[in-house]
């Protein structure tokens, strides 16, 4: 219990990521981080054997009370028996220090650009209202997992948030008696971002869709064959996409969806941005492993990554400046 309450003081105080490494080492004091749990498990051993031997000498010796015995100790051992619960929930909250302090990734927290007294749930409420995205669902369309950050290309400053997008559709068949039956509900996952204060270009751009939703439904073809073949364009109107997309935007494009699979859109009024996929933004990488000491949960933490995203806010970074 006392190398848990350090480690939530080093989560606590620490301003880098290395801070929480170079706390870990060296430690100098015990380094275990698991309970031994040795006098529950005997005084649980005593119960059952209580119990047992008492059910063989019954004739001899009153057999209610070796099993009151036998339970008495099993309740004891209840009692003063650790739970792994303090361990896993330090081991996580360390994760997510260092999750934030290496990424600046804050979970759970509106970007800066949305005024700090907004209720989330009415936040996150307008922006799947303002993108015409995230109605996949006829069950459920819920924006389950967010965090914000701040990108910085050089010159701009970019609020962003990036999020998990949940949706459950449900199939159903028609009976003999016109009833609709239902099959079963199917649960899908996608991620995304919303970056803020970007241009309201009025258009949308799509690996995956050759038709778009409302009200991007004007296409627009490039000069290019082989960019049409793999990219898909659409706008409000089509005298603003003559205006809007260049040759560089196409490319700048192109080069994006050749990595990634999903829908792009800049909003036609709101100065925000909006990009839904299927790649997993948000996935730790990290190696499974039973966390029994403190050197090991220092190699764990120092190994701790976000793959996907480096790669994905490089690739958005070159797309949006």
């Amino acid at each position: 219990m006392e190398n848990i309450a350090r480690l939530w003081d080093i989560g606590r105080q620490a301003t880098s990521a290395q801070d929480i490494l170079d706390a870990l080492h060296p430690w100098g004091t015990s380094k275990d981080l698991f309970f031994y749990n040795t006098i529950p498990r005997l005084l649980i051993i005593m119960g059952v054997l209580t119990g047992f031997i008492g059910y063989f000498i019954h004739p001899s010796f009153p057999y209610p009370l070796s099993f009151l015995a036998g339970f008495l100790c099993c309740f004891l051992a209840y009692l003063i028996y650790e739970s792994k619960d303090p361990i896993t929930e330090v081991i996580q909250y360390l994760e997510q220090r260092i999750l934030l302090l290496r990424y600046d990734l804050h979970f759970n927290k509106m970007p800066d650009y949305i005024s700090a007294t907004s209720n989330s749930l009415l936040v996150i409420s307008k922006l799947k209202q303002t993108f015409p995205l995230f109605s996949q669902g006829n069950v459920s369309n819920e924006i389950t997992q967010f965090a914000s950050t701040v990108w910085h290309d050089g010159e701009v400053e970019h609020q962003v948030m990036l999020f998990q997008y949940h949706y459950v559709n449900e199939l159903t068949i028609r009976g003999l008696d016109n009833d609709k039956q239902k099959i079963k509900e199917v649960h899908k996952d996608q991620w995304g971002v919303f970056i803020f204060q970007m241009p309201a270009l009025g258009f949308a751009a799509s690996n995956q869709h050759d038709e778009f939703i409302y009200p991007y439904t004007q296409t627009w073809l490039t000069s290019d064959i082989l960019a049409n073949q793999r990219l898909h364009i659409f706008g409000y109107d089509q005298h603003q996409l003559a205006r809007t997309i260049s040759p560089s935007l196409t490319l700048k494009l192109s080069d994006f969806f050749e990595h990634y699979s999903g829908d792009v859109i800049y909003h036609f009024e709101e100065n925000m941005f909006c990009y839904l996929g299927e790649q997993n933004l948000l996935r730790v990488s990290k190696k499974k492993q039973d966390i029994k000491d403190i050197s090991l949960l220092r190699g764990h933490l120092r190994t701790l990554s976000l793959p996907e995203y480096e790669q994905f806010k490089q690739s958005m970074l070159n797309l949006i400046t």
